[in-house]
């Protein structure tokens, strides 16, 4: 008896330490055979916001196939409608481009731009835009961190104020936004200033590289500059945006894209997404494409490292 005891011990010991050193069950997949295609812009903000869509399914169980920094907004577009990505991201002021028959003033107010997009597109493509996060990547004036804070000026009635009392604005931009009505004529319009022939340095493209470039170093007395809201070069450039309350140019807020069958079958990733743009705002996104294009981390790493500081991951 004392002899079976030795062995049973033994026995019971050597299954102790075999299951110590079993792997843990894993996440149980809710979707094993039926992986969601994740898709995103090419471009740097569409690399990361597709990878925190990616991380944030895969952190809550569901298989995925990347599909990030698929191709350009039409090539993304048209992919989303085919069904060759199922979950994918865009802007509310491309809308104007996709729909028919709504009012232009429609995509200059946020909440009326989404609500526009997101109806026109679950009635006539099957596609559901979730809640945009509020961060308008539009067409916007910067200026110096210093200038602003010198002159007093946070918004475009302030600029406008500054420009009335004869302040000194040299404005480089590219043509377009110069004579368009969405652009600087429907800001001076709407806030009440006249920028003259000679303040005004019209570019024959929109390349923001080269107005941004031009803002910061004071190239040829530019202390105005056309940009783009979330541009990742503006944090560390200490340029800052000039608020526009009257969403003169469109707005362009980022939301995610669902095709209908896929929320339908899983409709709890909606919410799910929709948590993780709630995280965003204008100046988390620009820190975010700066640690992209500035501190040249990959896109999934500054998603990963977003998603951890917010408790979405672990």
């Amino acid at each position: 008896m004392k002899k079976l005891s030795i062995i049973t011990i033994m026995i019971i010991s050597t299954a102790l330490i075999l299951s110590s050193c079993a792997p843990e069950a894993s996440t149980e997949v809710l979707n094993k055979d039926d992986p969601i295609i994740v898709g995103s812009f090419v471009d740097t903000e569409g690399g990361i916001l597709g990878n925190m869509i990616l991380l944030t399914l895969e952190k809550n169980g569901y298989a995925v196939t990347d599909k990030v920094q698929f191709g350009t907004p039409d090539v993304h577009r048209n992919a989303l409608i085919a069904g060759e990505l199922q979950v994918g991201i865009d802007y509310t002021g491309n809308g104007q481009f996709y729909s028919e028959g709504i009012d232009e003033e429609v995509w200059n107010d946020a909440e009326e731009g989404y609500e526009a997009i997101a109806s026109y597109d679950k009635e006539n493509n099957g596609l559901i835009w979730l809640k945009p996060a509020k961060a308008n990547n539009t067409e916007a004036i910067a200026v110096t961190k210093n200038f602003a804070e010198e002159n007093g000026i946070e918004d475009m009635y302030d600029f406008a104020d500054y420009v009335n009392s004869g302040g000194v604005v040299k404005f480089i931009t590219s043509q377009l936004f110069a004579e368009k009505y969405s652009g600087l004529l429907g800001m001076e319009e709407a806030y009440g200033f006249k920028l003259k022939p000679e303040q005004v340095i019209m570019l024959p493209h929109g390349n923001t590289a080269e107005t941004i470039s031009a803002l910061a170093n004071g190239t040829d007395d530019v202390n105005a500059a056309l940009v783009y809201g979330t541009d990742g070069s503006l944090a560390e450039l200490e340029l800052v945006v000039i608020e526009d309350p009257l969403s003169i140019p469109p707005v362009y807020e980022p939301s995610a894209i669902i095709r209908s069958d896929v929320l339908d079958k899983y409709p709890e990733i909606g919410p799910i997404i929709e948590d993780v743009f709630e995280t965003l705002d204008l100046e988390t996104l620009q820190l975010l494409n700066k640690k992209v294009i500035v501190d040249g981390l990959s896109p999934r790493e500054v998603a990963e490292e977003h998603l951890i500081n917010e408790g979405i991951l672990e």
